[in-house]
Formats: C-alpha cells, sequence, structure tokens
C-alpha cells in the first residue's frame, strides 16, 4: 500500500542531486494531486568575497539574495509550465545553516510529511569536513525522507 502525501518538501542547493530529488518530488506531488515546497537555504557562512576568505557586506548579500529570488520564482514558473498547479507550488528561501534549516524550522512550520532531499550536493572533502546536509535529514527529520539518487547512466 502506498503512503499518500499531503505536503511535500524538495531541499534544493544547485547541485545534480537536488535536480534529481526536485523531479521525484515533483513526480510525488502529480501522483497524489498535493502540495510542494520548494526550499532553497542560503548558509553565509559558506559564502566568502572571491574566494579569499573575506566577508560579505550587506549589499553583496542582498544581491545574492535578489537572485536567489529570481531564481526560486523562474523554478516555480518551469514547474507549472510542466504540469503543476499554481496553488500546488510554492517557492521559499531562507537562511541558515541547511541542516537546521530544514529539520527544525521549515519542516515543523509547514508540516510537510515528506522531505526529499538528493544525495549529495558536496564532495567527499566537504562532506568530511561540514557533513552531508541530506543525512543529516535522514536520520533527523519528524517525517518521512526520501534519498532521490541521480540515473547512473
Amino acid at each position: 500500500m502506498a503512503q499518500k502525501y499531503e505536503r511535500v518538501l524538495a531541499a534544493v542547493d544547485g547541485s545534480k542531486g537536488a535536480e534529481t530529488a526536485l523531479k521525484k518530488a515533483v513526480e510525488i506531488v502529480k501522483r497524489n494531486h498535493t502540495k510542494l515546497d520548494v526550499l532553497r537555504v542560503l548558509d553565509l557562512n559558506s559564502l566568502e568575497y572571491g574566494g579569499a576568505g573575506i566577508a560579505l557586506d550587506g549589499e553583496r548579500i542582498y544581491k545574492i539574495e535578489q537572485a536567489n529570488e529570481e531564481y526560486m520564482q523562474k523554478l516555480k514558473h518551469s514547474l507549472i509550465e510542466n504540469g503543476l498547479g499554481e496553488e500546488q507550488v510554492k517557492v521559499h528561501l531562507r537562511f541558515g545553516n541547511p541542516k537546521v534549516v530544514v529539520v527544525d524550522d521549515f519542516q515543523p512550520e509547514y508540516q510537510n510529511d515528506l522531505i526529499v532531499v538528493g544525495s549529495t550536493g558536496k564532495n567527499f572533502i566537504e562532506r568530511l569536513v561540514v557533513g552531508s546536509v541530506a543525512s543529516y535529514i535522514t536520520r533527523n527529520a519528524a517525517c518521512d525522507v526520501l534519498m532521490a539518487r541521480p540515473d547512473k547512466k
């Protein structure tokens, strides 16, 4: 018996894994005739100016936020053009540590009953240093989690 999900969360970060996760989430939403929240979390601690380790100023942060807001709105329109109803899709942009934002803030606030994440958005060294967001979500979420893996093709 298949689980009927009411509100699906797809966490996206621009990686191939996140792209796969979004595709899987859209399939689930279409099949269940339900709602999709697409969340992008910007971790300012991992951003630096020009790769030199210099802290970002307010103007640069504003530009990053505006570029990401524009990206999320384009993504929403693309999802609507590909078969989801406007009332089915909401896009969200948050700042903070992606692990904490998804598990402790967003999911409880929006009562998502399924989170779909990509298998990884980081390389091996980054996972060793900061840990995988996907594995943290899988271990700590209060709802079901689907880890979407890209096709091996």
